[in-house]
């Protein structure tokens, strides 16, 4: 086999490297246009100049349209998560408005949350309705799902509500849990996520997992106003009361809608 000369690899060599120069150097370029060069130049380099532009071109265009459909995909997406919020929260509010059948003593205010501090989530919200819309100091406020606070402070045009997972010392909310023969009263004391804190007044071994537990009825609250449901209990030390530990059936992380009950 007849071996091919060092100088056939170079021209080879040599017409690569130039054709690479030629395509990504306008002045280059030119000089070749301009010369008596330009034929066999062209020969060599116009298709791989023509195919490198072509893969240029085809690439952005399938780039462009991938981000055309990814956005579209998002703003589906988008939509249809908007949707469904609205959804879940036109339900909520009709729900919300069906309390004012059951509380029928009371005259009911409807109210949504406007601001809560992170800091003290469980502590308090602000709700849209004042003292120009019927709201007082100390009226119970209630979820669809049962007790969630009470009035704490009120202007004219919103209010604060102090939520029954508040751990304030000055702020017990007394509950009940029936037994076929008795009641037995206890007061809410704190809140350990997920569960609000009962003590009882003894260790009264009628009390079960599973038990439900109501607003007492004493002080500014309705009675029988469903708070959650027991789901531990412990002994009380010092030979105190039993600890109850009640899970809400309110979500207190997920409060929008609300529901005033005053007393005008």
């Amino acid at each position: 086999m007849k071996k091919v000369h060092w100088y056939y690899k170079f021209l080879v060599l040599f017409l690569i490297f130039f054709s690479m120069f030629f395509l990504f150097n306008k002045n280059i370029s030119n000089f070749v246009n301009n010369s008596s060069y330009k034929y066999y130049v062209n020969s060599v380099f116009t298709p791989l100049s023509s195919v490198s532009q072509n893969s240029i071109l085809n690439c952005r265009a399938a780039i462009k349209k991938n981000n055309n459909l990814q956005k579209k995909v998002l703003n589906n997406n988008s939509l249809e998560e908007t949707n469904k919020s609205l959804i879940e929260e036109i339900e909520i509010l009709k729900k919300t408005m069906k309390l004012k059948n059951t509380y029928t003593g009371y005259k009911t205010v409807y109210a949504k949350t406007i601001n809560r501090n992170r800091m003290y989530w469980y502590s308090t919200i602000t709700i849209d309705k004042g003292s120009k819309d019927g709201v007082d100091k100390n009226n119970a406020v209630v979820g669809i799902d049962g007790l969630i606070g009470i009035v704490k402070d009120t202007t004219r045009g919103s209010s604060t509500v102090k939520l029954i997972t508040n751990s304030d010392t000055d702020y017990k909310v007394s509950g009940v849990i029936k037994k076929d023969n008795s009641t037995i009263v206890g007061l809410i004391e704190g809140y350990e996520y997920p569960y609000i804190k009962v003590s009882l007044a003894n260790n009264d071994k009628d009390v079960k997992v599973g038990d439900k537990f109501y607003s007492s009825g004493l002080s500014n609250f309705p009675k029988n106003i469903y708070i959650g449901t027991v789901k531990r209990v412990e002994k009380g030390g010092y030979d105190l009361g039993n600890i109850l530990y009640v899970e809400p059936k309110q979500d207190m992380n997920d409060i929008n809608y609300v529901v005033v009950l005053s007393n005008k």
